[in-house]
C-alpha cells in the first residue's frame, strides 16, 4: 500500500450496490432512451439512480448509504457507460458525508475502476478510486448487484 501524504487518511469501504429497475419502487430508471434502437450498446440511453449500498449482496442486508446520480451509454462500439454518482453515507462518523465518483465503466470487464473526484463532510478534498465487479445481473429485468471496493484519501 502506498504511503499517504502527511495529515491524510486512507479509508477503505467494501459494499454492494443494488441497481433495481423492477418492482413497484425501482432505484434506477431510464430517463432517456437510445435514439437509435439499432445500436448494440444502447448508445445514448441515460438512467438516473438512487441505489442502495449494503454490507452484503442481499438487498435485505444492512444499508450503509445510497448511490445517487446517473449513467449513460457513451460508447458506440462496446458496452461502456459514463458514470457520475455521489455515494451518500448514512452510518456512524461518515453519516451525511459523500464521495463523488466519475468515469468510464466498461460493463463487460471483470473488474472496472472509477475515479474519486471529490467529496463532502469527512471526505472534503477526497481523491482515490473504486473498483466494481458484477455479482448478479438479470437480463430480463435489468436488475444488477455489483460488489464495490472504495479507496478514499482524505484529510
Amino acid at each position: 500500500m502506498p504511503s499517504t501524504p502527511t495529515g491524510s487518511t486512507l479509508t477503505h469501504f467494501h459494499f454492494y450496490w443494488h441497481d433495481i429497475y423492477s418492482g413497484s419502487n425501482p432505484s434506477a430508471m431510464q430517463v432517456v432512451a437510445s435514439p437509435a434502437n439499432t445500436s448494440t450498446t444502447g448508445f445514448g440511453f441515460v438512467s438516473m439512480i438512487d441505489n442502495p449500498m449494503t454490507v452484503g449482496p442481499d438487498i435485505g442486508s444492512k444499508l450503509i448509504g445510497r448511490s445517487q446520480g446517473f449513467y449513460g451509454s457513451a460508447d458506440q462500439r462496446e458496452l461502456a457507460v459514463l458514470v457520475t454518482m455521489n455515494l451518500v453515507f448514512l452510518e456512524g462518523r461518515y453519516n451525511g458525508s459523500t464521495v463523488a465518483l466519475m468515469g468510464r465503466n466498461r460493463i463487460a470487464a471483470g473488474i472496472r475502476e472509477t475515479a474519486v473526484v471529490g467529496g463532502t463532510g469527512v471526505f472534503r478534498f477526497a481523491t482515490g478510486y473504486a473498483t466494481a465487479r458484477t455479482q448478479r445481473f438479470n437480463q430480463t429485468s435489468g436488475d444488477a448487484v455489483a460488489e464495490y471496493n472504495l479507496y478514499v484519501l482524505h484529510y
